[in-house]
């Protein structure tokens, strides 16, 4: 597993505890609730995600909201508003890594997340974004 691949699974985990429980960012981010060995790369990297995705919640919430046809927020589960919340932060914010990469790394947490089905969804919501608010902006 990539150190990006762990830095985001943790940064989905935190974003969980965040959304889920009340969390405050800055006690989850200490990570002292993870039991197995963080390299300075996957928590930074975490980290990184984390607070992007704190500091641009409304913003990135109303991204979701409008390509999420026909679904409230308040009905898309808990792990795929997380999964969303960070990829779009990735998309928008990391535009060094190619779209592709992030889609299909939203995917593969979903599928070790959530179900297949899910998946699908993911998918097919941060293809949309993409094409709609990035790809246009990309330099051709």
């Amino acid at each position: 597993m990539s150190s990006r691949h762990r830095g985001r699974s943790l940064a989905l985990m935190c974003l969980y505890q965040i959304d889920l429980v009340g969390t405050d960012p800055d006690r989850a981010m200490k990570f002292d609730w993870y039991d197995k060995k963080i390299t300075r790369e996957e928590k930074d990297y975490a980290v990184f995600l984390v607070k992007g995705v704190v500091e641009n919640r409304k913003a990135i919430d109303t991204l979701i909201k409008k390509y999420s046809e026909n679904w409230e927020l308040s009905r898309i589960s808990v792990v795929n508003r997380c999964i969303l919340r960070l990829s779009i932060l990735s998309l928008q914010k990391e535009p060094f890594l190619a779209a592709p990469v992030v889609i299909n790394e939203a995917v593969e947490l979903t599928k070790e997340f959530e179900t297949e089905e899910s998946a699908q969804f993911i998918n097919g919501l941060l293809d949309a974004f993409y094409k709609k608010e990035i790809l246009p902006k990309e330099p051709h």
